[in-house]
């Protein structure tokens, strides 16, 4: 719902004709001078929100550039050659994806891009950020999300509830095995977990990528990529040795 609302879609008038027609009858049963005020103090209503809603994602992008270029990052508004990095779920599910607002750089030794990833499920649009992070060596097939990501970036796969000590909210696992998210899910990665707004992330093969909610302010953007980087720098020896061998099978 937050998404369809900031992206000022169709829902946005479904919502508005939902009310309105209620307001129309009832005028038109009680007072029908009033229905002309109830309907132009309803469409005010809609278009302030709406007004502010761009408003306020004008002033994220804002901040979000200055800080990439006070860092020596690029910005590009578009990067449809970067769906072809993961091929695998949720961003190979809808062919007609797209990629925006793109920021590329370094980080930490690490390469790196970010942006907002557009999709659609069962007729719903919908989208959340990504972060996508070099790795030298390749990992297992992985999916963990907190229970309020799985709606946007998970929302055709069902989910397996994760039963970790600590954790700030629920996970859950979407793909790949529990043991192998039990493992990442250690004690030092739940305290980086709990440091910063609940994320998750995929990985297969020599991909990972970390996934957020979309329309997050420069300080969180900013946080979510030192966390990121503290979970691969924490990954333990063992799921990249599990990486190797699944690849290993892929390439035979």
């Amino acid at each position: 719902m937050a998404w369809q609302l900031r992206q000022g879609s169709v829902l946005v008038y479904v919502i508005w004709f939902a009310v309105a027609v209620p307001l129309v009858i009832v005028g038109l049963l009680v007072e029908p001078r009033w229905v002309g005020w109830f309907m132009l103090a309803w469409f005010a209503v809609l278009l302030a929100f709406t007004l502010a809603m761009r408003m306020a994602d004008g002033k994220l992008q804002k901040a979000w550039a200055r800080a990439a270029r006070e860092l020596g990052w690029r910005i590009s508004a578009a990067g449809p050659e970067v769906l072809e990095r993961w091929p695998f779920p949720p961003f190979d599910l809808d062919p007609a994806a797209e990629v925006a607002e793109v920021t590329s750089g370094r980080h930490r030794g690490r390469e790196f891009v970010t942006g907002e990833f557009r999709h659609r499920v069962r007729r719903r649009n919908l989208g959340f950020d990504f972060l996508d992070l070099q790795i030298d060596r390749p990992l297992p097939p992985l999916q963990v999300l907190p229970a309020g990501l799985g709606a946007v970036a998970a929302a055709s796969l069902l989910p397996l509830r994760l039963d970790v000590a600590g954790l700030p909210v629920r996970y859950d696992l979407f793909n790949g095995r529990e043991d192998h998210a039990q493992a990442l899910l250690h004690a030092n990665a739940v305290e980086v977990l709990n440091g910063v707004a609940p994320f998750g992330f995929s990985c297969e093969g020599r991909r990972f990528v970390a996934i957020f909610p979309a329309y997050r302010d420069t300080t969180t953007a900013l946080a979510h990529l030192d966390a990121a980087c503290d979970l691969l720098d924490l990954m333990p020896e063992q799921l990249w040795r599990e990486g190797e061998q699944w690849a290993a099978t892929r390439s035979s």
